[in-house]
């Protein structure tokens, strides 16, 4: 079993293809409670649709300070503040939730898209980069690397943090995926939020801004010189 194989990146030097939302801050309509007894509480979850995590609560249908692009499930949880509800906090996953009386809504599937906080920044200008890891790869486990588009596609993927072929002005997430065993959706062209494996892990995302300089073709006329 693979534990805590969480790998940071950083500089050398978010299934849906859609954006439901181009932001850090969400508004969102999920309904409204049934009859509930006066004593009732609800709040509102923002899960990893991956991991199962919860990453936000409110108590209101809005959540602030997003910063993972990802595909993302919103709950109403409804229950009877009587001191029972146990669970309930972010970093916990959504499985151990419970109350004496509590019920959860049908989940609402968004896809959210958070623009990267260096979005006016090049951070290169070639047509390739290589970043670098903080923490080592797990022992025993492969690890490859992922570069998407903002939307999730997976457009490379490569066993070193290396990334080439690469033109135009262009933002990206790179991600690790760290796996024993068979590991499922891993390849160019699908969506990283659909990957799947008995035993896996995926990094937090890296965003990267690359600017492509074209070349720019200039009429040039050439005097012989006596």
């Amino acid at each position: 079993m693979i534990v805590c194989m969480i790998i940071a990146l950083s500089f050398v030097a978010k299934a849906q293809t859609s954006c439901d939302y181009n932001s850090s801050d969400i508004t969102f309509n999920i309904g409204t409670p049934g009859i509930l007894p006066s004593n009732s509480l609800t709040t509102y979850l923002l899960v990893d649709h991956a991991t199962g995590i919860i990453t936000k609560i409110s108590s209101t249908q809005s959540f602030t300070g997003i910063s993972q692009s990802k595909q993302y499930d919103i709950y109403a949880y409804s229950y009877v503040n009587d001191n029972t509800v146990t669970g309930l906090t972010v970093g916990g996953t959504l499985t151990n939730v419970s109350a004496a009386c509590g019920d959860f809504s049908k989940p609402l599937l968004v896809n959210i898209c958070v623009p990267p906080s260096n979005a006016g920044v090049c951070d290169y200008t070639t047509t390739s980069f290589t970043l670098k890891t903080v923490t080592s790869p797990p022992a025993g486990a492969t690890t490859e690397y992922i570069l998407t588009d903002l939307n999730g596609v997976i457009l490379q993927k490569s066993v070193t943090p290396s990334f080439t072929g690469l033109t135009g002005t262009q933002s990206y997430n790179v991600y690790a995926v760290s796996y024993t065993g068979s590991i499922s959706n891993l390849s160019i062209g699908s969506n990283y939020s659909t990957i799947t494996g008995a035993c896996y892990d995926l990094s937090n995302a890296f965003p990267v801004k690359v600017c492509v300089c074209q070349p720019t073709c200039l009429g040039v006329t050439l005097t012989k010189v006596k």
